[in-house]
């Protein structure tokens, strides 16, 4: 049986995993310590190294291998883990592979029958879809690339998103949502179910639309639906310092902490 932070970390590598899988080029290995996801471009937001326990002394060999597999092809990496696996030996190795600590995020937890009902938004302008083909997936990677303007992660993102879009399949396991605002796309947010969890993700806004509540809005929606259709199966998700006060006021949890280097 899973712990709750266990819960949360298994939910993760599900979602790191699931846009790649639509990729070519891109590919994830595993073994029993660490996970690589390679997105086949160079951007740290899709190459992703997680670990998945306390790593043995002998085993830190997977880390260096795996970073050293991104750095020789001239990609970024970020790795994650949760906080129980950190150790004096992995940070003095990452850090000697030029990777230092660049966040940390609280891992939360809501049990579904927890999950307070919300009242809906009231506007005749703002709708919320369900993503279901490569427009909609165009539409919502436009959102996720405004994050970026400025920086060369933009380009690379959008070349992502255009391999995701040409071989986009609605999967049930992993739901995209935009969030319309008289039409335009202006906000997004993302399920990934696993046989034991729903995680809640990429609940984002575009810059010049928050403050309206549309946020808040997304993210009351996605809790409605695991409510509604989540087979009583808990809601986990990860909390920036800016965001956990919300989540605290939506009945959420703290059940651990994920640390990112960079």
């Amino acid at each position: 049986m899973f712990s709750n932070q266990d819960l949360v970390l298994d939910n993760f590598v599900k979602k790191t995993s699931a846009l790649p899988s639509w990729i070519s080029g891109a590919h994830v290995n595993e073994n029993q310590y660490v996970i690589a996801v390679d997105s086949g471009l160079p951007s740290d937001t899709f190459n992703v190294l997680i670990l998945l326990s306390v790593l043995p002394k002998d085993a830190l060999t997977n880390v260096e291998e795996a970073i050293c597999s991104f750095s020789d092809k001239g990609f970024p990496v970020s790795v994650w883990t949760d906080q129980r696996f950190l150790t004096d030996e992995l940070v003095a190795l990452l850090t000697d592979l030029g990777l230092a600590e660049a966040e940390r995020n609280a891992t939360m937890k809501l049990e579904s029958d927890a999950i307070k009902t919300v009242s809906p938004m009231h506007s005749d302008l703002f709708e919320i879809k369900k993503v279901l083909n490569a427009d909609d997936v165009r539409s919502y990677a436009a959102i996720f690339q405004s994050l970026f303007e400025g920086s060369p992660e933009k380009e690379v993102l959008i070349r992502l998103f255009d391999q995701a879009a040409a071989s986009f399949s609605a999967h049930p396991h992993q739901q995209w949502f935009i969030g319309l605002l008289d039409g335009k796309a202006v906000s997004t947010g993302c399920l990934i179910e696993t046989d034991s969890s729903y995680g809640i993700y990429d609940v984002m806004t575009r810059q010049e639309y928050r403050g309206r509540g549309l946020g808040s809005t997304m993210f009351g929606y996605l809790l409605q639906r695991i409510k509604e259709e989540g087979k009583g199966k808990p809601c986990v998700l990860q909390a920036s310092s800016d965001g956990i006060n919300i989540y605290r006021k939506a009945g959420f949890h703290e059940v651990g902490e994920m640390v990112v280097f960079e």
